[in-house]
């Protein structure tokens, strides 16, 4: 017996958790019977279930009593520990982003808006609103305010293409250092439900998020409305007892992960 051994049943899952992942079997499709599975891999019912219980408890499949299995929507997951933006989530996760540029426009003051950018109270800002898709999918809205200052150097780019960070590191060597996020629940209002492709009243996601560059500058502050269908985020920490004597106001984020489902 070599290092490398599997069991029958550890087999069994890594093949068909290989044709789920190749879309061979798509979101809530049945899989073949229990009995067919046996014959098909020639092995006992026990062997087969514990491969099918593999599956489950990495969320691949469900089960429902009498009927069998069935292929859930699948997660891609990847770690955001350091801030991202938008087209860098999607890439790790595999898929294909663009935006849909609604408005890009100067307004008046917004008092909780000025408030986070530490802006004067008059002082007007710079609006961008987009529809954020992934595989040709709109996934979120963003409205985002910028002081004018920075926002006046997004009117002649393309932000169909391009994301406000690679903008302003790339072209501009404003280097964005860090963020802030503030993470809640809303429903679609009339505007987001139209663009989002969702109903008026249905669950958002609401991600708050200022971001900042050299100097703790404040850059820009962003509401993006996720719809739920698509993502969600996983917050992962650390307890011991060291870290609790250091860490008095909390424990310390090893891992913030935003699962995309399928799309």
């Amino acid at each position: 017996m070599t290092s490398d051994y599997k069991p029958r049943y550890e087999q069994i899952a890594d093949q068909l958790r290989s044709e789920i992942n190749d879309q061979r079997f798509e979101p809530g499709d049945k899989l073949p019977s229990e009995k067919r599975l046996c014959e098909y891999f020639d092995v006992s019912r026990v062997t087969v279930r514990q491969a099918l219980q593999n599956l489950e408890q990495q969320g691949l499949i469900f089960r429902k009593q009498g009927l069998g299995s069935f292929v859930s929507k699948q997660k891609l997951n990847q770690p955001l520990v350091h801030l991202t933006d938008f087209s860098e989530d999607m890439k790790r996760a595999g898929h294909e982003s663009t935006s849909k540029l609604i408005s890009l426009k100067k307004v008046a003051a917004i008092a909780e808006v000025n408030e986070v950018l530490e802006l004067p109270n008059d002082s007007a800002l710079i609006q961008v609103d987009r529809v954020r898709l992934a595989n040709n999918k709109p996934i979120a809205v963003d409205v985002t305010w910028l002081p004018p200052g920075y926002g006046q150097l997004l009117f002649d780019e393309n932000l169909t293409t391009q994301t406000i960070y690679q903008i302003l590191e790339e072209k501009y060597d404003i280097p964005i250092t860090g963020g802030r996020y503030k993470i809640t629940a809303t429903v679609a209002d009339a505007y987001l439900a139209e663009h989002l492709e969702v109903n008026i009243g249905d669950a958002v996601l609401e991600i708050d998020r200022c971001s900042k560059t050299i100097g703790d500058k404040k850059i820009y502050f962003q509401k993006r409305y996720n719809n739920p269908e698509f993502i969600a985020y996983e917050l992962v920490l650390s307890r011991n007892e060291e870290m609790v004597t250091s860490f008095k106001e909390g424990f310390p984020l090893k891992e913030f992960t935003p699962k995309f489902y399928t799309l």
